[in-house]
């Protein structure tokens, strides 16, 4: 018998079924099944603000977890993922496309998790991936409470920077409708250029028509607090450590990113106090 027909004979008698608590691979067919999930958990990680080196880290260990696999290697960007590893002497390559999302600390948290427990005691795949669906469907909080602590932290922001009693109210609704009408928009899949300048013009304008409506008192401290929900932040802090783990490519993405991010606010911020200082509105 050649070897074409015991490799045959060996997929026929390891049905996926086998997949369960092994941490073997019986066939080329459940190998790419192990990369589609160490994959998908890529995407997710990207897709909710984790750095590079994480998704690759938690991507190696997923397929390091069954004995068979070798040479395994990930190279990720923010915006896509290459996965290779050798299984019974032939080399299998797969790529993926990746979209940021947005920041979701919980999701990555308990992707982190699952993946921990994957590799203690590898499971079906198939029940893996459902439970990856799970995380992914797991409803956002409620959007009336987000809109709220979104006003709370632009309050505290505010008041850092020095704001009154009427600054800090008045940055409070500034911040959750500017937080608001920037969720509606992500919805129409704008670029994220557009949405941070809608974002810093809109709280700008708002912060204007406070102060001259006399619900605030500098309009510097309320754009400063309401904006400071749209500064890249986590961009910066996630290309700064992906430049320290040697992820160049990945790191000047980031800072390429947050570079724009930031000039969007400034762009949105500009238009409307160039105007206010030259006259503003008449209320």
């Amino acid at each position: 018998m050649d070897n074409n027909s015991l490799d045959q004979k060996n997929e026929i008698e390891a049905p996926e079924e086998d997949m369960v608590n092994t941490r073997t691979v019986y066939s080329k067919n459940q190998a790419q099944k192990v990369m589609s999930l160490s994959i998908y958990v890529g995407q997710l990680l990207l897709s909710y603000g984790a750095e590079i080196y994480r998704t690759q880290d938690t991507m190696t260990r997923i397929c390091e977890a069954y004995d068979n696999l070798y040479d395994i290697d990930v190279f990720g960007l923010t915006n896509g993922i290459l996965l290779s590893l050798e299984y019974d002497h032939e080399i299998i390559t797969m790529f993926k496309n990746s979209t940021t999302s947005s920041l979701n600390l919980e999701k990555i948290d308990l992707i982190n998790s699952f993946s921990r427990q994957f590799v203690l005691n590898p499971m079906n795949i198939n029940e893996a991936m459902d439970r990856l669906k799970e995380i992914e469907e797991k409803n956002e909080k409620n959007p009336w409470t987000q809109i709220i602590f979104a006003g709370i932290a632009s309050s505290f922001f505010a008041l850092l920077f020095g704001a009154d009693l009427k600054d800090f109210i008045s940055t409070f609704f500034v911040g959750a409708l500017s937080y608001e009408l920037v969720a509606l928009v992500s919805k129409l899949e704008l670029t994220f250029f557009i949405e941070n300048f809608i974002g810093a013009f809109s709280s700008s304008l708002l912060a204007m028509v406070c102060v001259q409506a006399g619900l605030g008192s500098n309009i510097d401290h309320i754009i400063i607090g309401s904006i400071m929900l749209f500064v890249p932040g986590v961009a910066i802090t996630n290309a700064v450590r992906d430049v320290m783990s040697g992820d160049f490519i990945s790191g000047l993405v980031g800072f390429t990113k947050a570079i724009f991010i930031a000039l969007a606010i400034a762009i949105g911020v500009g238009l409307v106090l160039n105007y206010y200082y030259q006259g503003g509105l008449n209320l």
